[in-house]
């Protein structure tokens, strides 16, 4: 595992008066100070859990995430500000998982054994689960929700919007369209494709299926497609999307005058029509609400549902839009908002 520089991040709320409130706090000053291990912090936890009236408000968490991009930081960001809006003072680190996930992330914690996992991306969230060991864990910016399901010290928050929302969407900004071809992932999606599905029958509207495994699917699936469209939806399956992908998909949405919908803004500044985004500090956010109540109500994460995002980004690309002699509905436009490619 690469383990990138640490970044402790340590938060405080303010009081006139000293108590045993205050216990958490002073630790974690004392060793920051003075280098002192997590063990003790642990000893004064366990000590201050003991006094009447006085709740959790200190934590070391360990963040394992799958990449140090923007995204990521801004997750954690949220995730920090949510805990300390919470009165939560947080001994944050954060390290990025590599190749050797495992051995690594067994090894770190022997060493310093957090209260909380917050493993943010797929391989961060299955390396954590593979190292065996049994510090609770939430999971965030996973792309398959289903990983979060039927194990015991494991919680989170993935990334997938519910079938209902993204039908609701498109209807609101394509509300012409009849006929949809939708690309999915067989091994994964046929369940968001059903439920696609079912809404579009209710509404009188063909979704012809588009099951891509692998970018090698892809050329030959384009080559299947019917050649009335009116336009071409990516609901998931990103494991079929490489750069190659992604780009023969726009070529056959610029050639046949077809709009595609995307996964993600990238995909619209490249020509796709429209996606729906996240905000990255609401599903960090997000996180630390299911971390508080493990940390400070001492709930199991088997007892806290994994959620859906419940803040959504519409993006579209007005250039696109041009070239496809599309306009989206005024109504709907204070909602959504442009990129530039």
């Amino acid at each position: 595992m690469n383990f990138k520089p640490a970044a402790a991040v340590r938060l405080r709320t303010g009081s006139s008066w000293f108590g045993w409130q205050w216990l958490p706090a002073v630790w974690l000053w004392l060793r920051a100070k003075s280098g002192l291990g997590r063990g003790c912090v642990r000893i004064c936890l366990g000590f201050a859990a003991l006094c009447p009236g006085v709740r959790i408000s200190a934590a070391d968490i360990l963040v394992l995430q799958s990449h140090d991009s923007a995204p990521y930081r801004q997750t954690v960001q949220g995730f920090s500000a949510a805990l300390a809006q919470r009165g939560l003072h947080a001994s944050i680190e954060t390290r990025t998982v590599g190749d050797e996930a495992v051995a690594a992330i067994n090894e770190h914690l022997r060493a310093e054994a957090p209260q909380l996992l917050l493993a943010l991306g797929t391989p961060a969230a299955r390396a954590t689960m593979a190292a065996g060991q049994t510090t609770p864990v939430v999971a965030g910016l996973l792309l398959d929700s289903d990983e979060l399901r039927g194990k015991p010290r494991l919680t989170g928050v993935g990334l997938d919007f519910p079938p209902a929302l993204q039908w609701r969407w498109l209807r609101r900004l394509l509300p012409e369209v009849r006929h949809i071809a939708v690309i999915y992932d067989p091994h994964r999606g046929l369940p968001t494709f059903e439920a696609l599905q079912q809404l579009a029958r209710a509404d009188g509207i063909e979704l012809v299926p588009a099951p891509a495994a692998a970018p090698e699917d892809l050329p030959r699936l384009l080559k299947e497609l019917p050649a009335q469209l009116d336009a071409l939806w990516a609901v998931d399956g990103v494991a079929a999307f490489n750069a190659v992908a992604v780009r023969e998909l726009l070529l056959y949405s610029f050639r046949n005058r077809t709009p595609l919908i995307g996964l993600s803004e990238q995909w619209v500044k490249a020509g796709a029509i429209y996606a729906l985004d996240w905000d990255y500090a609401d599903l960090g956010a997000q996180a630390a609400e299911l971390a508080w109540n493990i940390l400070a109500n001492g709930a199991a994460p088997s007892s806290l549902p994994p959620q859906t995002p419940r803040k959504v980004r519409v993006v579209y690309n007005g250039r696109t839009l041009e070239h496809m002699k599309l306009s989206l509905p005024e109504r709907w436009l204070p909602e959504i908002s442009e990129v530039a490619p």
